[in-house]
């Protein structure tokens, strides 16, 4: 007797954004390429986890030399980076019930069921949740590069809210879903009534229909083409890469294909960079004609503004709009300053002393 497919969100979200890949990765079972996304997001995920588990267990708020040990010797760059500035700022608040890292499963009934079980139809892992007094708080740890202004009430949100609510506290009357950009260290937050868990075995039960009764599986290349894992399989890349006269693209036709092929190009650009990092790291520098890829020492400096200017008007002898000219101020800059000073009421008014004008890119952004 077959074993019953089972699913979980990531599932669906795979199918919606590329049947193909889920094809590829859920029902044909290719072994899926890690794409440095998923290689930052699932390190700080285990990072996080295991120093939430040694505060727990320790009864600590904090225990910054413990986290700085746990720092791995190999990793991306953005892990490095993300990382100290996560621990060093994060405090673990009073709490009750903690989970971490909670395997949650139920049945074809909805019903809550051992996650390893055989009659485990949909499953799901929070990253953290607990209770404080009435509210219960799920903690979902997110490793994107955009922060979105509000937050949109949608499945994914949802469906851990329920699994919460069903699985570890029934009486649950509000759940507070925090989603914390670890990039950032910045967090959006919304709160989930019965209202709006009432229809998720619903909607699970409409999703996972569509999925069991599809017959056709293309491909749709888009965002999502960075984190699928199995573009080498795409039958869409590999025309895409296929010489075309796209270089000067007049049509509809051609302008969808140039489009395509640099949305390829700059997937496996980074693939290709963090491949060959690792090989150099483990084999030596690679000589190509009259250059090198190889490491390359550079220096950085933690300049203090003040003191720098200092020294600039006072020993230097430079006029005022001279030293405070050389000095970097970006809006990303000051408005991460000011939100790190919880000053964030200053923004609107200080932006408002700068002349401002717009400015137009033309680049990949997701279809709104």
């Amino acid at each position: 007797m077959a074993k019953q497919p089972s699913y979980s969100f990531s599932k669906l979200e795979t199918d919606e954004k590329c049947p193909f890949a889920y094809k590829k990765i859920y029902i044909e079972r290719i072994p899926r390429a890690e794409t440095e996304p998923l290689v930052i997001g699932k390190m700080l995920h285990e990072l996080a986890a295991q120093y939430l588990d040694r505060l727990i267990g320790a009864k600590l708020q904090t225990d910054w030399a413990w986290a700085e040990q746990l720092t791995p010797k190999e990793a991306p760059d953005d892990v490095f980076e993300i990382w100290p500035r996560f621990f060093n700022s994060f405090i673990l608040p009073p709490m009750e019930s903690p989970g971490v890292e909670l395997k949650l499963a139920f049945d074809r009934r909805w019903k809550p069921t051992g996650y390893f079980s055989d009659d485990a139809f949909f499953r799901m892992v929070v990253d953290w949740t607990y209770r404080q007094g009435e509210l219960v708080v799920v903690q979902d740890w997110k490793s994107n590069r955009v922060i979105p202004e509000t937050v949109e009430i949608n499945l994914q949100l949802r469906i851990y809210g329920w699994g919460v609510r069903e699985a570890t506290f029934p009486t649950a009357q509000e759940i507070l879903l925090r989603l914390h950009f670890l990039r950032y260290g910045a967090d959006r937050e919304v709160i989930l009534l019965p209202d709006e868990l009432a229809t998720v075995p619903d909607e699970l039960d409409k999703r996972i229909a569509e999925i069991e009764s599809r017959k056709n599986f293309e491909p749709t290349p888009g965002s999502f083409c960075g984190w699928c894992g199995v573009m080498a399989h795409c039958p869409v890349m590999a025309q895409a890469i296929v010489p075309v006269n796209i270089l000067y693209p007049t049509t509809r036709e051609d302008a969808v294909k140039a489009a395509t092929l640099l949305l390829a190009i700059q997937t496996m650009d980074t693939e290709l960079k963090n491949n060959l990092k690792r090989y150099v790291k483990e084999n030596g520098p690679v000589p190509v004609g009259d250059v090198v890829y190889g490491p390359k020492v550079s220096i950085s400096y933690e300049l203090d503004p003040k003191e720098i200017t200092d020294y600039l008007l006072n020993d230097a002898g430079l006029e005022n709009d001279q030293a405070w000219g050389l000095l970097n101020l970006t809006k990303t800059n000051l408005e991460r300053g000011l939100k790190k000073l919880r000053r964030k009421d200053l923004i609107p008014k200080v932006l408002e002393l700068a002349p401002s004008k717009p400015t137009e890119s033309i680049q990949f952004c997701k279809v709104k």
